[in-house]
């Protein structure tokens, strides 16, 4: 009908009729009321998309708060850079560690820490600090230090007098010079003397470290092995995934991966190795190809990189092999392809409960990597709310369940700090920075967060909170991670003191 407000159909509104507008297009007349009815619709329509987009809007928001955010991993972008707090074991630890000790209302500082390349001095280049009675007495540190770790030369190269090192072949003398740069940087944990004296031996051997390499045989791998463990004591250099991916690839091209010759040696250990094999190719291949897969396994222990060596036919040489096969099972089952964690399952159901079963009646569960295993439960601790499976009354302290889990898994982190502190302190012991920091972390977060979450009283772990703080004081100076690993320990303690 008219509207007799509008100006336009006052006539209309007089005569009582229905406007009309002529369209010249149509070469019709239009009624108002339909004209109307088309604004009506479209107001409608312009409603419901507005509400529309609004839903979306919000239901994106949750979605960005719910998210954990972007997902970030171990990367090492150039040479000389690490980043060690990233998505890792150690990294999961800490942030349920933050969460745990959150009710602080001490304002958290988790500025970088400061650069750690001033830890590395210059150090002078004259050579004729390597006297003959000091290169003996390295290569006996290295054997009675390092070979039972790395059986990579053989004991006739160790027993060099030291005497006539510059009249020795190019090959020898990178050996016994790299030898003794690996066992100069262990003594530089306890004495940073020994630290220059390092650098001249690897600075030294690094001149014949190319021609070595391109010959590409069995040699070259084990010159590639030699500069990766003085990288793994000494990483301030930044390259220990460089110099993995090479002995990989020239492990995979000697073909030393898939070969037969190893599987008839499957029961020889790296101790069994004399002397007298110092020429036999098979024992050679078998300590080679031990310790790379030894140097390999500390890595992705620490970093949860997956293997290259997945594909070979590698025989499990010694107990280790076993259980660090069972650590790598057990952390994909909880944080790969399991996704235990993510789905926040319970531990004591499945394949899951068969591995915590091996874990307990393991005969050697004072090992460290049995007890780093039972470290990648206490997540699980964290974030999964007890079921009727793993539910366990308050005063239980002897069934199976949720209460005994937590007891387990700080009674292992409490334990590895114990035995990690007896290593650091031994006299022949050897522990990397890397593995020695990577330990000592993952040990303390637990270990605080169960204080905070009242598994456990403060007055029983006093000793492991310092035990942790001396390990990472003491190996965080020899490489950038380190820095990065002890501060955020001291702003764990820092809240722990304020909770």
């Amino acid at each position: 009908m008219s509207n007799a407000k509008d100006k336009a159909c006052a006539n209309c509104a007089k005569a009582d009729l229905e406007c009309t507008f002529h369209d010249d297009a149509l070469q019709e007349d239009i009624p108002r009321s339909y004209i109307k009815s088309l604004n009506d619709h479209i107001q409608g329509l312009s409603s419901q998309l507005a509400l529309h987009e609004h839903n979306v809007e919000a239901v994106a928001t949750t979605a960005v708060s719910n998210e954990p955010g972007p997902p970030s991993y171990i990367l090492m972008p150039r040479i000389g850079h690490y980043m060690h707090i990233d998505r890792s074991p150690a990294s999961l630890m800490a942030m349920l560690a933050f969460e745990a000790l959150s009710a602080s209302d001490k304002s958290l500082d988790l500025a970088e820490p400061d650069d750690c390349d001033s830890v590395v001095p210059e150090v002078s280049k004259d050579r004729s600090c390597l006297t003959p009675s000091t290169v003996r007495y390295l290569l006996s540190r290295y054997d009675r230090c390092i070979r039972l770790h790395y059986d990579i030369l053989p004991r006739e190269l160790l027993r060099q007098d030291g005497m006539s090192l510059k009249k020795l072949s190019e090959l020898e003398r990178f050996k016994v010079l790299m030898a003794c740069a690996i066992a100069a940087v262990r003594e530089s944990y306890r004495y940073p003397t020994w630290k220059t004296l390092a650098h001249i031996c690897r600075d030294w051997a690094n001149e014949s470290l190319t021609p070595i390499v391109l010959i590409g045989d069995g040699e070259s791998l084990t010159a590639i092995l030699l500069v990766l463990i003085y990288e793994l004591m000494d990483p301030s250099r930044g390259i220990s995934w460089e110099l993995l991916d090479l002995a990989m690839r020239m492990s995979l091209q000697l073909g030393w991966h898939r070969t037969s010759q190893v599987a008839e040696f499957d029961h020889v250990s790296s101790a069994s190795v004399g002397a007298g094999d110092i020429h036999d190719p098979r024992s050679s291949q078998v300590r080679l190809m031990s310790a790379l897969k030894a140097v390999e396994g500390s890595l992705r222990m620490i970093f949860n990189r997956p293997s290259m060596l997945s594909e070979s036919k590698l025989p499990a040489i010694s107990d280790d092999d076993t259980m660090f096969q069972q650590y790598m099972r057990l952390s994909d089952m909880i944080y790969g392809t399991g996704q235990v964690y993510v789905t926040r399952g319970c531990p004591f159901i499945g394949q899951l409960a068969t591995m915590m079963e091996l874990l307990e009646n393991h005969p050697t569960t004072q090992h460290p990597l049995i007890r780093e295993s039972w470290l990648l439960f206490f997540p699980l601790c964290i974030k999964h709310k007890q079921c009727t499976v793993c539910f366990q009354e308050m005063d239980d302290y002897t069934g199976k369940g949720m209460r005994t889990l937590r007891h387990k898994v700080v009674d292992a982190a409490s334990q590895l700090l114990m035995s990690l502190h007896r290593e650091m302190n031994g006299k022949d012991s050897f522990v990397p920075p890397l593995t020695a920091c990577s330990r000592a972390f993952m040990s303390g977060c637990t270990i605080v967060t169960a204080i905070s979450k009242r598994w456990t009283l403060l007055q029983l772990h006093v000793q492991d909170l310092i035990r942790c703080t001396e390990a990472l004081t003491l190996y965080a100076p020899h490489w950038k991670g380190g820095a990065e690993y002890l501060h955020v320990w001291k702003s764990l303690t820092e809240l722990l003191d304020t909770a």
